[in-house]
């Protein structure tokens, strides 16, 4: 069974072009906020602990907590969260360093994922490491000191599935030794994997359905009955979580919020009560306010607050401290429009084309726009038609410089009038004002947008 399970996930992923490139999305102002960590009380009185980046970085980043340095009391793990160096940086409580390392590649700026497990016994927590999207699903295991727990560390999924992993740790099976529980992020089937702590792979299931390629969120829980694994639909999807067995047998599913939602939902665990067991905690992935709510395991509510300010619209993570509970801002995964399946965007100041997908950032290029002379107007429209071949040809007079007759150009996409998105074989200057009004583009993207985007497809030009 988790042979085909493995086959079917891969064949999943490698079907949406989000699974195999990676794209960033534009900084918003209300995504934009500096690394704050806040601890916060049983009754959402909070208290800010540290400022895990500089205060320039304002993309965030993702927490974990648990004791990497052996003396006795749980330290802060922070992941960097994306349009940064893959850092992860340790912290005591009082916020003083501990250290950090680089957890992938330097080149790679997909944003860390981060988890606290003692997987060898000695009294010192590794650290579990996951990429967000952009690179080789490749989940590593570090030491305090930046070195290697297991070296390679282990594929989480096939290679070529590059969509991001989220992580969770806990004793799923209950032998007395955690497990490493990994999930795709948007992109990829919902495949939920059970690792032992030698990252040998132990068991897996679908925690939706199969066509389900709106990215897996998960945690594990402490219950009466043993650990369970919960997850969350992280974009697009109704906001559905679910309770599994340590067999991955469905146990009870709820709305965290809304189920017309597009924001998703993640997923974490905190002894809100400290009883020694776990609630489950739950915040939207973009688009909407800082929404954290608290539920018991049978999907009750318990609490909830905004645990940023009104304005911001960005992600939040989570980790538990003791009866505590922390948190900080991230990058959404749901940066652009929800209120459509599909969305194009073109900032004339950064010349750059951005199209979303359910919300999510699908890919992102450069583009040329209309000159201060011949500018392309600010405007919101949508895709009018769409021509395989065209030629442009406009005479300003007898001689003019700027007539121009170009036949047998690709991709057109019109969306207003005389303005089209097309391929421009005449020049490979994009990234600066070219055009006479038009939005050129490269051959290879030109052609992907033009057979991703259908008539009707909603275009913003912002300046």
């Amino acid at each position: 069974m988790m042979r085909f399970l493995w086959g079917l996930a891969v064949a999943i992923a490698l079907v949406l072009p989000c699974a195999t490139r990676a794209a960033t999305a534009p900084t918003k102002p209300e995504h934009a906020r500096a690394s704050t960590v806040v601890s916060w009380s049983a009754a959402f009185d909070g208290t800010e602990t540290l400022m895990a980046f500089e205060k320039e970085f304002v993309r965030g980043g993702n927490l974990a907590t648990g004791d990497v340095n052996g003396d006795g009391a749980a330290d802060i793990i922070v992941g960097a969260g994306p349009g940064r160096l893959p850092e992860v940086r340790m912290f005591k409580q009082d916020g003083s360093s501990i250290g950090s390392f680089r957890a992938y590649p330097a080149w790679f700026m997909g944003g860390v994922r981060v988890a606290v497990a003692d997987l060898d016994g000695d009294g010192k927590g590794e650290i579990v490491t996951a990429p967000g999207a952009g690179i080789e699903p490749q989940v590593n295991v570090f030491r305090a000191d930046g070195s290697q727990y297991v070296k390679g560390g282990v594929w989480a999924y096939a290679k070529g599935v590059t969509s991001g992993v989220h992580l969770a740790v806990g004793d799923t099976d209950g032998d007395g030794k955690p497990n490493i529980v990994t999930s795709p992020g948007p992109g990829a089937g919902p495949h939920v994997r059970v690792w032992n702590h030698e990252l040998k792979p132990v068991r897996d299931f679908f925690a939706y359905d199969a066509n389900m390629t709106d990215g897996v969120t998960v945690a594990v829980i402490r219950t009466p009955t043993g650990s369970k694994m919960v997850t969350g639909v992280e974009s697009w999807a109704s906001p559905l979580v679910r309770r599994f067995s340590a067999d991955g047998q469905l146990e009870k599913e709820f709305y965290a919020y809304d189920a017309a939602s597009r924001s998703g939902v993640s997923v974490f665990a905190w002894d809100m009560d400290a009883d020694g067991m776990d609630e489950v905690v739950t915040a939207p992935n973009g688009g909407t306010g800082a929404d954290v709510r608290v539920y018991d395991l049978y999907g009750t509510e318990y609490r909830r607050a905004l645990v940023m300010d009104a304005d911001y619209r960005g992600g939040v993570s989570v980790a538990a401290l003791g009866n505590r509970l922390l948190t900080m801002p991230v990058f959404p995964v749901v940066a652009g429009p929800t209120d459509t399946e599909k969305s194009i965007l073109v900032n004339l100041l950064q010349q750059r084309l951005y199209a979303f997908e359910h919300g999510r950032i699908a890919r992102t290029f450069l583009v040329s726009t209309g000159t201060s002379r011949f500018p392309t107007p600010v405007m919101s429209v949508a895709v009018r038609e769409k021509v395989p071949v065209k030629t442009y040809r406009w005479s300003y007079g007898p001689g003019n410089p700027n007539n121009y007759d170009l036949p047998g150009v690709k991709w057109n996409l019109r969306i207003n009038g005389p303005y089209y998105i097309h391929y421009a074989y005449w020049h490979n200057n994009f990234g600066n004002r070219m055009s006479h009004g038009c939005i050129n583009v490269g051959l290879a993207d030109s052609e992907w947008i033009y057979n991703w985007a259908q008539v009707g497809v909603k275009v913003d030009v912002v300046s």
